[in-house]
């Protein structure tokens, strides 16, 4: 035999040597695949049912997302709608903003101006006060000059009154005294016509002595005021009726203890008397002047 044919021959012996055991085990699990292929339909069966029962649940899940989906869609609609209405009032309180700002840029120059005019008014104010403090101060003191004026004025008022009193009196008394005088000169002339000339000095002494009157009381007195013309010095106390002078007193008129002058009082008020200055010497003893005390003692 040809060495190829004994090499088919070997070949063909493992063959089916080796195809039994093959036969053997393929006859062994067939049974077993079949089982299997059958758990393996009833798995198929299992995951087809199952599949449809997910593949429903996932349609329903999408249903509902779409349903879901669709909801969101109108609400993300409705937020836009409130977006663009929120974007409307935005711009309207930006402009109502930009109209406040500009508001509050002219309220900021009003209160500037405000500011300003306060600012003078309160200045203008205190110059007004100041200058009202200064008419008061000078009303005020317009109304003490007049207090002290319409003072001075009744006292001027008053010593008017003394001194055309004291005038009227001595005007009288000027015309007494030229009454006598005529009537002097009268009866002088006839003495001297029957007796001579006169004896210096006796009649007028004697006239002089008659209007003395004498001082019953003692009194103590002051200067008010003091007149004087070129033809006689008069003088005005403080000391009145009330307080006893009498018309004709001869009283001393003293400074610090020093003798000055007479006083002959010639009228007499209430409060107040006048009368003539006698033995006044200036140069040696000095002028009668306001102030200076006036006194009378019983017996003078």
């Amino acid at each position: 035999m040809h060495i190829l044919t004994k090499l088919f021959i070997v070949l063909v012996s493992l063959l089916a040597v080796l195809l039994v055991p093959l036969v053997v085990v393929y006859a062994h699990n067939e049974n077993s695949f079949q089982a299997k292929y059958q758990a393996a339909e009833a798995n198929v069966a299992s995951a087809r049912s199952e599949y449809e029962a997910a593949k429903l649940s996932h349609s329903i899940v999408l249903q509902r997302k779409d349903q879901q989906l669709q909801e969101l869609e109108a609400e993300n609609i409705d937020a836009r709608k409130q977006a663009d209405r929120q974007e409307a009032e935005v711009r309207q309180l930006s402009a109502r903003l930009a109209e406040a700002e500009s508001m509050d840029a002219q309220i900021q120059g009003y209160i500037a101006t405000l500011t300003s005019s306060v600012d003078a008014g309160q200045q203008l104010t205190a110059s007004l006060i100041d200058e009202l403090r200064g008419l008061r101060h000078e009303a005020l003191a317009s109304e003490r000059q007049k207090v002290q004026l319409d003072d001075a004025l009744r006292d001027k008022e008053a010593q008017l009154d003394v001194a055309d009193e004291a005038r009227r009196a001595l005007q009288e008394e000027l015309q007494r005294l030229k009454d006598e005088h005529a009537g002097a000169l009268g009866q002088i002339q006839e003495y001297v016509a029957m007796y001579g000339h006169l004896q210096s000095g006796g009649v007028n002494a004697g006239a002089r002595r008659g209007q003395t009157v004498i001082i019953d009381r003692d009194i103590d007195c002051k200067v008010l005021s003091v007149r004087r013309n070129s033809d006689q010095v008069l003088a005005e106390i403080d000391a009145g009726s009330r307080d006893g002078v009498k018309k004709g007193w001869v009283m001393t008129i003293g400074s610090q203890g020093n003798f000055i002058a007479r006083l002959r009082v010639i009228s007499v008020d209430i409060n107040r008397a006048t009368g003539i200055i006698e033995l006044e010497d200036e140069f040696d003893r000095g002028r009668v002047d306001v102030g200076q005390t006036v006194y009378g003692r019983v017996g003078m």
